[in-house]
Protein backbone atom coordinates (compact mmCIF):
# COMPACT_ATOMS: atom_id res chain seq x y z
CA UNK A 1 0.00 0.00 0.00
CA UNK A 2 2.86 2.26 1.03
CA UNK A 3 4.82 1.47 -2.51
CA UNK A 4 2.05 2.73 -4.47
CA UNK A 5 1.45 5.94 -2.58
CA UNK A 6 5.10 6.28 -3.00
CA UNK A 7 4.63 5.63 -6.94
CA UNK A 8 1.73 8.63 -7.03
CA UNK A 9 4.04 10.81 -5.01
CA UNK A 10 6.97 10.37 -7.22
CA UNK A 11 5.10 10.42 -10.48
CA UNK A 12 3.23 13.73 -9.59
CA UNK A 13 6.64 15.07 -8.75
CA UNK A 14 7.94 14.31 -12.08
CA UNK A 15 4.77 15.91 -14.07
CA UNK A 16 5.38 18.36 -12.18
CA UNK A 17 8.75 19.13 -12.74
CA UNK A 18 8.57 18.32 -16.69
CA UNK A 19 5.66 20.86 -16.95
CA UNK A 20 7.96 23.69 -15.04
CA UNK A 21 11.00 22.80 -17.84
CA UNK A 22 8.43 22.86 -20.63
CA UNK A 23 7.07 26.15 -19.30
CA UNK A 24 10.50 27.50 -19.02
CA UNK A 25 11.70 26.67 -22.52
CA UNK A 26 8.51 27.97 -23.80
CA UNK A 27 8.80 31.47 -22.30
CA UNK A 28 12.82 31.19 -23.65
CA UNK A 29 11.02 30.59 -27.23
CA UNK A 30 8.15 32.57 -27.26
CA UNK A 31 10.51 35.77 -26.01
CA UNK A 32 13.24 34.68 -28.92
CA UNK A 33 10.46 34.55 -31.24
CA UNK A 34 8.56 38.11 -30.10
CA UNK A 35 12.55 39.33 -30.39
CA UNK A 36 12.82 38.34 -34.14
CA UNK A 37 9.08 39.23 -34.55
CA UNK A 38 9.82 43.08 -33.19
CA UNK A 39 13.52 43.03 -35.46
CA UNK A 40 11.55 42.39 -38.57
CA UNK A 41 9.21 45.02 -38.30
CA UNK A 42 11.66 47.92 -37.18
CA UNK A 43 13.81 46.86 -39.98
CA UNK A 44 11.09 46.97 -42.74
CA UNK A 45 11.18 43.53 -43.56
CA UNK A 46 7.28 43.33 -42.55
CA UNK A 47 3.97 45.32 -42.27
CA UNK A 48 3.35 46.76 -38.90
CA UNK A 49 -0.54 44.85 -39.96
CA UNK A 50 1.06 41.52 -39.94
CA UNK A 51 2.47 41.78 -36.29
CA UNK A 52 -0.79 40.32 -34.63
CA UNK A 53 -0.31 37.24 -37.23
CA UNK A 54 2.93 36.43 -36.29
CA UNK A 55 2.97 36.58 -32.48
CA UNK A 56 -0.43 34.54 -32.31
CA UNK A 57 1.45 32.01 -34.74
CA UNK A 58 4.50 31.83 -32.19
CA UNK A 59 2.33 31.92 -29.19
CA UNK A 60 0.89 28.51 -30.69
CA UNK A 61 4.41 27.41 -32.03
CA UNK A 62 6.09 27.82 -28.06
CA UNK A 63 4.09 25.41 -25.93
CA UNK A 64 3.45 22.94 -28.58
CA UNK A 65 7.19 22.85 -29.27
CA UNK A 66 8.06 22.89 -25.77
CA UNK A 67 5.46 20.66 -24.36
CA UNK A 68 7.02 18.07 -27.12
CA UNK A 69 10.33 18.66 -25.87
CA UNK A 70 8.73 18.31 -22.05
CA UNK A 71 6.79 14.89 -23.05
CA UNK A 72 9.94 13.64 -25.11
CA UNK A 73 13.10 14.41 -22.58
CA UNK A 74 11.46 15.29 -19.13
CA UNK A 75 11.09 13.26 -16.28
CA UNK A 76 7.76 11.47 -16.61
CA UNK A 77 3.79 12.09 -16.29
CA UNK A 78 0.67 12.25 -18.47
CA UNK A 79 1.50 13.67 -22.07
CA UNK A 80 -1.87 15.27 -21.90
CA UNK A 81 -0.74 16.69 -18.12
CA UNK A 82 2.00 17.81 -19.05
CA UNK A 83 1.62 19.23 -22.53
CA UNK A 84 -1.93 20.81 -21.08
CA UNK A 85 0.35 22.14 -17.90
CA UNK A 86 2.79 23.88 -20.04
CA UNK A 87 0.28 25.52 -22.55
CA UNK A 88 -1.57 26.53 -18.98
CA UNK A 89 1.22 27.59 -17.08
CA UNK A 90 3.06 29.89 -20.02
CA UNK A 91 -1.09 31.20 -20.46
CA UNK A 92 -0.77 32.22 -16.86
CA UNK A 93 2.44 33.82 -16.54
CA UNK A 94 1.54 36.02 -20.13
CA UNK A 95 -1.66 37.12 -18.50
CA UNK A 96 0.19 38.04 -15.28
CA UNK A 97 2.74 40.19 -17.49
CA UNK A 98 -0.18 41.51 -19.53
CA UNK A 99 -1.76 42.34 -15.82
CA UNK A 100 1.10 43.69 -14.38
CA UNK A 101 2.16 46.01 -17.33
CA UNK A 102 -1.12 47.35 -18.90
CA UNK A 103 -3.65 46.50 -16.31
CA UNK A 104 -7.21 45.48 -17.40
CA UNK A 105 -7.04 47.53 -20.34
CA UNK A 106 -5.02 44.89 -22.05
CA UNK A 107 -7.37 42.09 -22.11
CA UNK A 108 -8.91 43.13 -25.84
CA UNK A 109 -9.24 40.85 -28.76
CA UNK A 110 -5.78 39.89 -30.25
CA UNK A 111 -4.62 39.33 -26.85
CA UNK A 112 -7.10 36.86 -25.70
CA UNK A 113 -6.82 34.67 -29.44
CA UNK A 114 -2.85 34.80 -28.15
CA UNK A 115 -3.94 33.29 -25.06
CA UNK A 116 -6.06 30.73 -26.42
CA UNK A 117 -3.47 29.47 -29.40
CA UNK A 118 -0.89 29.35 -26.44
CA UNK A 119 -3.27 27.14 -24.39
CA UNK A 120 -4.14 25.14 -27.75
CA UNK A 121 -0.49 24.53 -27.92
CA UNK A 122 0.12 22.79 -25.42
CA UNK A 123 -3.08 21.07 -25.44
CA UNK A 124 -1.99 19.46 -29.10
CA UNK A 125 1.24 18.40 -27.67
CA UNK A 126 -0.23 16.27 -25.01
CA UNK A 127 -2.51 14.91 -27.66
CA UNK A 128 -0.02 13.43 -29.90
CA UNK A 129 1.29 11.79 -26.92
CA UNK A 130 5.07 10.02 -26.70
CA UNK A 131 6.80 8.59 -29.25
CA UNK A 132 6.62 4.61 -29.07
CA UNK A 133 10.29 3.36 -28.58
CA UNK A 134 11.46 0.87 -31.23
CA UNK A 135 13.30 -1.97 -30.43
CA UNK A 136 16.77 -3.10 -31.39
CA UNK A 137 17.23 -6.21 -33.03
CA UNK A 138 20.17 -8.68 -32.60
CA UNK A 139 22.42 -9.84 -34.59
Amino acid sequence: MERKEEQKKTSSTAALLSVLFGTALGLVLLLLLALVAAALVWGGLVPETVTNLMLTAAAFLCPFAAGRVAIQKGSGGPPMLVGGGTGGLLCLVLLSVCWGTAGTGGFHGPFVSLLLMTLAGGCLAGLLGRKSKRKKKKR
